[in-house]
């Protein structure tokens, strides 16, 4: 592999590093964000970009493949679907019949597995995003505005089986398909850069400020978490579009000077288990009583256990034989089986 594919796919993992830290970092601090206005602050910071960052980190890298969509993006929702079901039912002691029965349960995504959900209709798109993207920049321009378009309008409706998401996310996943190039290229563009990140800084300055010194918790709901319909709490399409530009804009303003940290790359290597095994592991903590203990200590206990937990749960979920089962069971039909036969044969 040459140097320029090796920085390129290194550059990515950084990127899917970053994300994954946020992701764990937002979910969490969430039990927090109401009784603490810092950590409230934080939290709605990280949920204006931090899936940005990882839509576009999965448009960067997605190549259509019938195979690998039923073989590998499928099974691994179904997996991943029934480890949360067992875990609903053993450590939650959920009923199941109240909220439309064991089936729907299995379908329909729990918490974070929507991202997995929403990415097997996103790959779908691939062939004709790839075919816009082909046709060049102005294409891809149209073809960006069309994804856009498709993503405003889709809150116009209260989407039913939890497809919401898969519309208002779905313009970062297309940038990243569309613009994967000049994506790559635009690290080393430092004279647009500069007052890019300015702006970002400043907006998020002027963000925390106003939360913090707001004389109630501030609730951000359906502007940050993007999965209702408009009209709930106020949510108009401008506050899709103002998601938008901020997830753009941001994830723009700290690209340049991801590169710089390489420790991340790693990190970003082994993203599945961790998405996938920290949710169970959070939602475990919170029926044990462990946030209601913190919390009740106060903020710098809060930011302690934050600083304690967090690590180690990526540390956890990163290691390698975690990674090495869940990663096994992910390739099983897609990789290991076909290897296996093709040998034999």
């Amino acid at each position: 592999m040459s140097n320029n594919k090796t920085a390129r796919r290194d550059y990515i993992d950084i990127m899917k590093g970053l994300g994954i830290l946020l992701v764990v970092l937002g979910h969490f601090m969430e039990q927090f964000r109401f009784g603490f206005k810092p950590i409230g602050a934080t939290f709605i910071c990280i949920y204006l970009f931090h899936m940005a960052l990882f839509c576009i980190c999965s448009g960067l890298v997605a190549h259509f493949s019938l195979w690998k969509l039923i073989t590998q993006q499928v099974w691994l929702y179904a997996v991943g679907q029934a480890i949360m079901l067992a875990f609903r039912a053993v450590i939650l002691r959920e009923d199941f019949a109240a909220s439309g029965g064991l089936l729907l349960a299995f379908l329909l995504p729990w918490r974070h597995m929507w991202y997995l959900y929403a990415l097997m209709f996103w790959m779908l798109t691939v062939p004709l995003l790839r075919a816009i993207q082909r046709r060049g920049l102005l294409a891809s321009t149209v073809g960006m505005a069309a994804a856009i378009a498709i993503g405003l309008l889709g809150g116009c409706v209260n989407w039913p089986f939890d497809l919401g998401r898969v519309f208002s996310f779905f313009p970062f996943f297309a940038f990243g398909v569309l613009f994967a190039e000049p994506f790559r290229s635009w690290q080393k563009r430092w004279y647009a850069w500069g007052p890019l990140a300015a702006a970002i800084v400043v907006f998020y300055t002027v963000t925390v400020q106003r939360i913090v010194t707001a004389e109630t918790p501030v609730y951000e709901g359906a502007r940050i978490f993007q999965s209702d319909a408009y009209a709930v709490g106020g949510y108009l399409m401008q506050d899709r579009a103002v998601f938008y530009l901020l997830g753009f804009g941001t994830v723009l303003a700290i690209t340049p000077i991801l590169g710089l940290i390489k420790p991340l790359a790693s990190l970003g290597q082994r993203t599945l288990p961790i998405y996938i095994l920290h949710m169970p592991l959070y939602a475990l903590l919170v029926q044990l009583g462990c946030y209601e203990v913190c919390a009740s200590h106060g903020l710098p206990a809060v930011i302690t256990w934050l600083c304690f937990i967090i690590p180690a749960v990526v540390a956890l979920c990163a290691s390698a034989p975690v990674c090495a089962i869940l990663n096994g069971i992910a390739n099983i039909w897609y990789k290991t089986l076909p290897a296996l036969f093709s040998r034999r044969g």
